[in-house]
């Protein structure tokens, strides 16, 4: 008995060779249909031989011109669905002069079709053309996000990624296509294309340089100066990308980028309205990831803007909003996640000792905002230098008045799931400091707590206490700092996981330490 796809191809064959009436129009359409599910519900690889031997790839693509949008969609869902196993390479080498058309195409549908198949390109060894930048730039144009937009986005940044970028996306002719998108376009369309320069100048200081001969990066800079704080906010997600190497972040430095960033923060000063509080968001995020961005030194680069106090002061202001107190506390535990900042930050002591009188009279959220950004200090590398270790001790004796170890074990108790989270993700970071382990060891009553079952607590608070029992299982210190007995009720939790629930009852001791 024939088979019904058999039956779809040979109907397909049958009117791709008559004229394109209505009727035959919609009878393409309903097959296409047919053939789409029978794709879908396989054996695939039967119908995909099937259907190539006696549809040629050239057929669907000329129908992809077809006036009837509907037909346009199925037929490209179906080359979609064929195209799948087809390497890049052979995509390339069969399909060169359709690929053009498709990424000019007007339908969005058949632009993402076409661009889909160069994130299957995985090495600049492979086969390209250098005809295709311009295009897949052009693809970036439209007043509002799209999927084709997004795709072609993805592919951009994708073949940077893969070493494509010099060759193919920046010839004489991409480099106009983007100087025309951004003359032309939105806002929307201009952050499009800088998220792509931005991408490519990261992977190398050539690409960075090209794109300043060319003048695109002082068109970006020039977004710097824009009076829409929404544009500002977009511009300074960009810099610490493209601040990845000392040559483009001196540039960027020169330029007063950061000292206008800095000075944007203090003009917002005492400026309660909904736009004065963005800039000081953004401006203070902004400090925070420059930090970790790859040219910066993060000592200097604190020093020299001299954040650090800003955030102390803002923390400690009482007139501060409370949106704001958590924008400082949140980019605090930010910068001092890398650990060459939390040494600057030990020197220069204001912020974090604002961090810990925030803590002291916190309650609620706001304290567990300040654990959280504890936990950012404490874990900014799991194998934490004897001087940025010493500056985490340091915080911790300034912590709840030398008892900062119960203080989160009270936390811990309230019950709340992100107050027992934060808490047991404090005691986990803790745990990778020497220091941290013979805290914990130190104080029995709160290590039985924390080694107590509770199954009415929820998953996640479940992982978390899990968590900090393995941090301390994998510590070099954890066989001198705990004593047998201890030692090995750690040892038989790991082994039992995280969600174990013991048949016999427990008993929470009431007395701590």
């Amino acid at each position: 008995m024939e088979k019904e796809y058999n039956k779809t191809i040979k109907q397909i064959c049958i009117l791709l060779q008559s004229e394109p009436t209505t009727e035959i129009i919609q009878g393409l359409r309903e097959e296409f249909e047919n053939l789409s599910k029978q794709l879908k519900a396989g054996p695939f690889l039967e119908v995909f031989e099937t259907t190539l031997s006696n549809i040629p790839f050239a057929a669907l693509f000329s129908l992809l011109a077809a006036p009837d949008n509907r037909l346009v969609v199925t037929v490209a869902e179906v080359t979609s669905q064929l195209l799948k196993p087809v390497t890049w390479a052979m995509v390339h080498q069969t399909f060169e002069e359709y690929i053009i058309q498709g990424l000019d195409h007007p339908h969005p549908v058949v632009k993402c079709l076409v661009l889909d198949q160069f994130l299957k390109c995985e090495r600049d060894t492979e086969p390209f053309s250098p005809q295709y930048g311009q295009h897949i730039w052009m693809c970036l144009e439209s007043r509002n996000d799209t999927d084709a937009t997004k795709l072609a986005k993805q592919v951009l940044e994708h073949l940077c990624a893969v070493g494509m970028a010099s060759d193919y996306l920046l010839t004489d002719d991409s480099i106009g296509a983007i100087k025309q998108l951004l003359a032309s376009g939105g806002e929307g369309q201009r952050f499009r294309v800088y998220d792509v320069v931005a991408a490519a100048s990261a992977k190398s200081d050539t690409i960075f340089e090209l794109f300043r001969q060319e003048g695109v990066i002082d068109m970006l800079l020039k977004e710097s100066s824009a009076k829409d704080v929404l544009v500002l906010m977009n511009f300074y997600e960009l810099l610490p990308t493209l601040s990845a190497s000392s040559a483009s972040f001196e540039y960027l430095d020169n330029a007063g980028i950061f000292a206008d960033a800095l000075a944007c923060i203090d003009k917002a000063e005492g400026d309660s309205s909904v736009t004065g509080s963005l800039l000081r968001v953004a401006g203070l995020k902004l400090f925070s990831r420059m930090v970790d961005a790859g040219g910066v030194k993060p000592a200097a680069f604190l020093e020299k803007y001299s954040i650090a106090p800003r955030l102390g002061q803002m923390m400690l202001a009482t007139e501060a909003s409370g949106e704001l107190t958590t924008t400082a506390i949140n980019c605090l535990g930010a910068i001092g996640n890398n650990a060459e900042a939390l040494e600057y930050l030990a020197k220069e002591k204001t912020a974090l000792a604002a961090l810990a009188s925030v803590y002291d009279r916190s309650i609620g959220q706001l304290r567990v905002e300040c654990m959280q950004a504890i936990a950012c200090i404490f874990g900014h590398s799991t194998s934490p230098s004897k001087s940025a270790s010493q500056a985490c001790y340091e915080l911790y004796e300034r912590l709840a008045g030398g008892k900062f170890l119960m203080s989160l074990v009270k936390e811990i108790m309230k019950g709340f799931e992100e107050s027992c989270v934060a808490g047991l993700a404090v005691i986990q970071k803790m745990a990778l400091h020497a220091w941290g382990v013979r805290e914990i060891a130190s104080h029995q009553n709160a290590l039985n707590y924390l080694l107590m079952r509770d199954s009415s607590r929820g998953r996640l608070v479940q992982q978390w206490q899990f968590a900090a029992i393995e941090s301390m299982a994998k510590s070099e210190q954890a066989a001198t700092e705990f004593d047998a007995a201890t030692l090995a009720q750690i040892q038989k939790y790991i082994r039992d996981g995280p969600y174990y629930v013991s048949s016999a009852p427990q008993v929470a001791l009431g007395s701590s330490q």
